[in-house]
């Protein structure tokens, strides 16, 4: 099953950088990258709120004015649309958005709701989330109005609010996206009266979040930290474990600094991994699992991080057959290998990054049990296992490139040592743009065409020398039974 690494930029980026790995074994994909805003109503009958730019948040204006009363009028511009906002209003509004963010950092429940309209759907909407946030580890939330975006309409208003999270020591700096709020006078103060503009939110953001679009159970073991569904909540001890042991083996051979601490998603719903754009492969639901980077926001610039986090598919757990146990820690741990390698493989081929995904994912398994495709090892014993385009990594053929990508930095491994796994690694993000194989043969001393051929002839001389094709669903092929080769 194929597995991912996505970049998805923050929610007012006009790009998004995406590349993709893809394995040859049962297990799967990698996924991630988001910010926090909360969810409204799909229901509300609000009037559609007038056509907004999106306007990075400054400090609310103040202003010694009294407050302007929720039903004031203001001068009106076209259709009736506020042309000018007292700035007392956005330091009113302001304080509204403080008492909910308050209320979400000390698990008030009832303060949240004291800030919400009345409508039915909005509240069931606003309390699932209010549910699903507040498992969170939660070191920073606050909201920032952006004055200059208030526009008026009837008499409440529509504004772009900056949203900042930071889930603990999961996350390396906080994360800032943006969201639009309608704010409506209830009595003498105003109050949130819907979260979603779906017109503006389709212009503007990028990946929500699963607790934006529906109940999460959040499960924490130590330095794991599991946001799960409906579908995969029975599941969370098992995955949190398994997580947690990934990453105890991952650490023990990644010679980079990383924080050792881990956010991962499983879920049965689909409506995240659709929210994926320009995945390899075009279908996200194809996907076991994908990485994904989580942007700092976008005033800090598109290289700023957070957090890498990864998303389990839902439905390919379902698909796990009976070495579940052993196919879910090796797509585990492929995953955590780009949560750990995090932005020293950004200038990699893909490759390599995959390749060394998958080397460290069969580590923590005796030589018996790292299988490859059957496929896979006839086209090897062939001699026609070749490596294929960048562009094509990820194509129909996307099991045997993995495949093929594991036993080249195989190869690699044995022939310079683990270590020159990492330099080729480091050669890589030294010389960012370089041609390919340039880097290699400047590295290797071998032409990158040869480093292909000869992690092919190592699979095909690792494993039987009888390969039988198999029908669809056919287990792959293991090694022989005989030790393999210690040299390349």
């Amino acid at each position: 099953m194929p597995t991912a690494r996505a970049d998805v930029r923050s929610r007012v980026a006009t790009t998004a950088r995406t590349t993709a790995l893809s394995t040859g074994r049962a297990a799967g994909l990698a996924l991630l990258a988001l910010g926090v805003a909360a969810c409204g109503s799909p229901g509300r009958t609000t009037p559609p709120p007038p056509a907004d730019p999106v306007v990075a948040p400054a400090a609310p204006a103040t202003s010694t004015a009294a407050p302007v009363p929720p039903g004031s009028p203001g001068p009106s511009g076209p259709s009736g649309v506020t042309g000018v906002v007292p700035a007392d209003v956005a330091t009113t509004l302001q304080g509204v958005l403080d008492a909910r963010a308050t209320a979400v950092l000390t698990r008030d429940r009832a303060g949240f709701d004291a800030g919400l309209g009345a409508d039915a759907d909005l509240r069931a909407s606003e309390d699932r989330y209010f549910a699903s946030i507040t498992q969170l580890p939660l070191s920073r939330f606050s909201y920032r109005l952006a004055p200059e975006s208030l526009v008026r309409t009837g008499d409440g208003y529509w504004g772009v609010v900056e949203v900042t999270t930071r889930l603990g020591a999961f996350d390396q700096h906080a994360v800032r996206t943006l969201d639009r709020f309608r704010f409506a006078p209830d009595g003498a103060r105003f109050v949130v009266d819907s979260t979603t503009d779906p017109a503006w939110e389709d212009a503007h953001l990028g990946l929500r979040e699963p607790w934006e679009t529906g109940a999460v159970t959040a499960v924490r073991t130590g330095n794991v930290l599991g946001v799960l569904d409906a579908g995969t909540a029975g599941r969370g001890p098992e995955l949190v474990a398994t997580v947690a042991a990934g990453v105890d083996d991952v650490a023990a051979r990644v010679p980079y600094a990383w924080p050792r601490t881990v956010v991962f998603y499983a879920l049965s719903d689909p409506a995240f991994l659709a929210g994926l754009e320009e995945v390899p492969g075009g279908d996200p639901q194809a996907l076991d699992a994908v990485a994904i980077t989580v942007p700092v926001g976008p005033e800090a610039g598109d290289d700023a991080i957070a957090s890498t986090r990864f998303a389990l598919n839902g439905s390919a757990l379902d698909r796990l057959g009976p070495r579940r146990s052993a196919d879910l820690a090796r797509l585990v741990r492929h995953e955590l290998t780009h949560v750990a390698v995090g932005t020293h493989d950004d200038e990699a081929p893909v490759w390599l990054s995959e390749g060394v995904a998958e080397w460290l994912s069969v580590q923590a398994l005796a030589p018996g049990e790292r299988r490859v495709p059957a496929r896979t090892l006839a086209a090897a014993r062939a001699g026609t296992l070749r490596l294929p385009a960048e562009d094509a990594f990820n194509d129909e053929d996307a099991a045997e490139h993995y495949a093929l990508a594991w036993w080249m930095v195989e190869w690699v491994a044995r022939a310079r040592g683990e270590q020159g796994v990492w330099a080729l690694l480091d050669a890589f993000t030294a010389e960012p743009g370089q041609d390919d194989a340039r880097v290699v043969r400047q590295v290797l001393r071998v032409p990158l065409a040869e480093v292909a051929r000869r992690g092919a002839d190592l699979m095909a001389r690792t494993y039987a020398p009888v390969v039988t094709e198999p029908t669809d669903g056919a287990p792959p092929t293991g090694p022989a039974t005989s030790p393999p080769p210690t040299g390349p």
